[in-house]
């Protein structure tokens, strides 16, 4: 069936666009965490058309801004509503490279921040990957504009060809999401699950959270489970939903399955690259006889906002209680204290022979993180069994 411009002209005058809900399920907590707003066209003989038999005319005639801001009203209306039932529940927005390239786009967006019709903390806009890399005045001047504005910004279909690291440092994504065709082949790839396990220990160094889309089947689901990305959203979870009935979803307080290996896994991660960085930091002023520049400070933080700290006092705390949990705190403590003492002496201009027996003592203590990180995780993945 072909579709003419005409056609989608008409279906925004006659409000015929609505959006279903897909949501996203925290692998850490097996609830809905958020939910990915997707447009579709209700025709007015019942058929439901989904993006990509239409959005494609409108690209070409230019018509994809017209109906992001004819769209947007209706968002913040089912954000609303959607919030009012479930508190502090996210919703994530597509939008294309036409829409940043609108003049208005951010003008929308802030103004319905500061009449109070949006949090932003709660908006997230997901911008695919070609889109995010474009050398474009325009589009990088909205992007600010939005991050100025306090709005999250995601990376969709990152790993599809276009990933560009240099667009990762420039501008501050939240989050990434994985493309499904990785997904699709992870059960028969090797290759496909290596490379979702180290995009995901990637974005935990660079303090993003990942989603990982496509979700099929359990079997994929449960794969994922211990990769140590935070979201997934696929078929298996739920297919996208009319408002009603994701918000019926939501009150039926349904759970997945869960598990914090995967999150405690990436603690593992960053607790080892810090470990290394600050011993790569003293090797190099040892060697070279310059003191560190002011980023290689910022490996030395308070232990409670570190990386693993953050994860030890933050979604950790649900291990609390068990021995091997609480057997973590004392070392990570004694190791930023000899971290400290460590940046003092390079400041102090200090040789290797203070900064020897510095290095062995934080290498000890970090064997001991190591040890017992390990045996919580060995604990957990056979609980899981039990």
């Amino acid at each position: 069936m072909t579709i003419s411009a005409s056609e989608i002209r008409q279906a925004l005058e006659n409000d015929e666009f609505v959006f279903f809900y897909q949501p996203k399920v925290s692998f850490l907590s097996g609830r809905i965490s958020g939910a990915e707003a997707l447009i579709r066209w209700c025709r007015g003989d019942g058929d439901v058309h989904v993006p990509h038999t239409f959005m494609p005319v409108a690209e070409a005639s230019g018509m994809v801004p017209e109906i992001t801001r004819h769209m947007f009203p209706r968002l913040l209306e089912d954000f609303q509503r959607i919030r009012g039932q479930q508190g502090q529940e996210g919703l994530a927005f597509n939008i294309s490279g036409s829409d940043l390239d609108a003049p208005n786009l951010v003008a929308l967006i802030r103004e319905s921040i500061s009449d109070g019709r949006l949090d932003a903390a709660h908006l997230e806009l997901e911008i695919t990957e070609s889109t995010a890399v474009e050398e474009n005045d325009v589009i990088a001047r909205s992007l600010t504009g939005l991050l100025a504005a306090g709005v999250q910004l995601c990376m969709d279909d990152y790993g599809t060809g276009f990933s560009s690291l240099a667009t990762l440092n420039r501008l501050p994504f939240s989050t990434l999401k994985m493309d499904q065709s990785f997904v699709m082949r992870l059960m028969r790839s090797p290759k496909s699950a290596t490379l979702i396990k180290t995009s995901i220990a990637m974005a935990q160094l660079l303090g993003i959270k990942t989603v990982v889309e496509g979700i099929e089947s359990q079997q994929v689901y449960e794969a994922l489970l211990h990769y140590g990305c935070t979201e997934g959203q696929g078929y298996w979870i739920s297919r996208p939903l009319p408002l009603g009935e994701y918000l019926d979803l939501l009150n039926s307080d349904r759970h997945w399955p869960a598990s914090p290996v995967g999150m405690l896994r990436m603690a593992e991660i960053s607790h080892s690259w810090q470990f290394k960085l600050v011993t790569d930091t003293v090797f190099t002023y040892l060697k070279q006889g310059e003191r560190p520049d002011s980023a290689a400070e910022l490996l030395h933080v308070d232990h409670q906002a570190c990386a693993l700290g953050e994860w030890y006092y933050g979604p950790g705390q649900a291990l609390a209680g068990g021995s091997d949990f609480e057997r973590l705190e004392l070392p990570h403590r004694m190791m930023h204290e000899v971290c400290g003492e460590i940046f003092t002496a390079m400041g102090n201009n200090q040789g290797t022979d203070v900064l020897a027996p510095l290095l062995e003592r934080l290498s000890e203590r970090s064997c001991q993180m190591s040890s017992s990180l390990h045996r919580l995780e060995t604990h957990l993945l056979l609980s899981e069994l039990g």
